[in-house]
C-alpha cells in the first residue's frame, strides 16, 4: 500500500466530507500518501481514473432511489482498479439505502478491486434540510476516521489481504438485478418526477452562474441560469448552494412526496453502518 485516493460524486458535499475523512485517517495511520479524485462534475469524468495493486480507493457516492446514480453509472463501471483494494461507501437521506451499496461493491469488483470493507452513512437528502439534516456531523466524521484506522490496522497486520484469495466484502441487498425505490404520495400512487426541473425566482437571481457551474450533468445555461437545457437528476446541488436562494422545485408531486419523507423520517435518527 502506498496511495489512498478518495474518489468521489457529491453534488453537495455530503459524500466527499465521509470520504475524505475515511481515506485522510486512513493516510495518516498507515504512513501512505493522500489524493483526492472528485469526479461531480462533466469535466472531471472527462478520463477513465485508474489505479494499481498499490492504491487503496475509499469510492463514495450518494443513493438516489435506492440505487447508484443510474446516469453516472457508466462512468463508475469503466473506473479501472486493476488489483486496487476498495472500500464502497453510499450516504443517503434518511430514509433506506436499498441495493446502492452492494451495486457499488458490485460495479467496483467487476472494475479489478478487491473490496475489502464498506460503510453507509446518513447525510442530508437532497430534497430536503429536515431529513438527516446537518449530517454527516461531527460525530458521523470521527466514527469515519475510527472506522477508517480499522481498516488500516487489519491491512496492516493480515498481508493476506493484499495478495491471493479475495472474497467481497459482505454488504446488504439484493443481487443483480437490484431494485429501485418507487415513489408514491397520497393512496399509493406512485410518480414519475424524473422530468421535473427546478426552477429560478429572477427576482432573486443575480446571474452569477454558479448554479451553472455546479450542476453534475452540466444541464443549467450557463449564458441563462434560468434555463435548465438538459436532464435533472435531483441532486439538490444547484438549490442548495445557490447564495440567494433563487433555485426550487414547485411540482406537486415532488412536494407532496418530500412532504411524506420528512413526516416518516424527520424525527428518525440513522445510524452509520459499517462492514469489515
Amino acid at each position: 500500500m502506498k496511495n489512498v485516493v478518495a474518489l468521489y460524486f457529491s453534488p453537495t458535499g455530503g459524500t466527499k466530507k465521509v470520504v475524505n475523512s475515511m481515506a485522510c485517517s486512513f493516510a495518516a495511520f498507515t504512513g501512505c500518501e493522500f489524493s483526492e479524485k472528485d469526479v461531480t462534475l462533466p469535466k472531471q469524468r472527462e478520463g477513465t481514473p485508474e489505479f494499481g495493486v498499490d492504491d487503496v480507493v475509499f469510492f463514495g457516492v450518494p443513493v438516489y432511489i435506492g440505487r447508484v446514480p443510474n446516469l453516472i453509472r457508466p462512468f463508475f463501471a469503466s473506473i479501472k482498479g486493476r488489483g486496487a483494494l476498495g472500500i464502497p461507501v453510499v450516504t443517503y437521506g434518511n430514509r433506506a439505502y436499498d441495493d446502492a451499496l452492494i451495486e457499488l461493491r458490485d460495479i467496483m469488483e467487476k472494475n479489478g478491486f478487491r473490496t475489502v470493507a464498506a460503510a453507509a452513512f446518513p447525510a442530508e437528502h437532497s430534497f430536503s434540510t429536515t431529513l438527516a439534516g446537518g449530517r454527516p456531523d461531527e460525530k458521523d466524521l470521527l466514527l469515519a476516521e475510527d472506522f477508517a484506522r480499522k481498516i488500516a490496522k487489519i491491512l496492516t497486520a493480515n498481508p493476506h489481504y493484499l495478495c491471493g484469495h479475495h472474497t467481497p466484502i459482505a454488504v446488504p441487498g439484493n443481487p443483480p438485478p437490484y431494485t429501485y425505490y418507487k415513489a408514491v404520495i397520497s393512496d399509493n400512487k406512485n410518480i414519475d418526477i424524473r422530468k421535473v426541473k427546478p426552477l429560478t425566482d429572477i427576482s432573486k437571481c443575480t446571474g452569477c452562474g454558479l448554479c451553472a457551474r455546479l450542476c453534475p450533468m452540466g444541464s443549467i445555461n450557463i449564458s441563462d441560469p434560468t434555463i435548465t437545457d438538459g436532464i435533472c437528476i435531483k441532486c439538490g446541488a444547484c438549490i442548495k448552494r445557490c447564495p440567494q436562494g433563487a433555485k426550487s422545485i414547485t411540482d406537486p408531486d415532488y412536494l407532496e412526496h418530500k412532504r411524506l419523507l420528512e413526516e416518516e423520517f424527520g424525527n428518525v435518527i440513522k445510524k452509520a453502518e459499517l462492514f469489515l
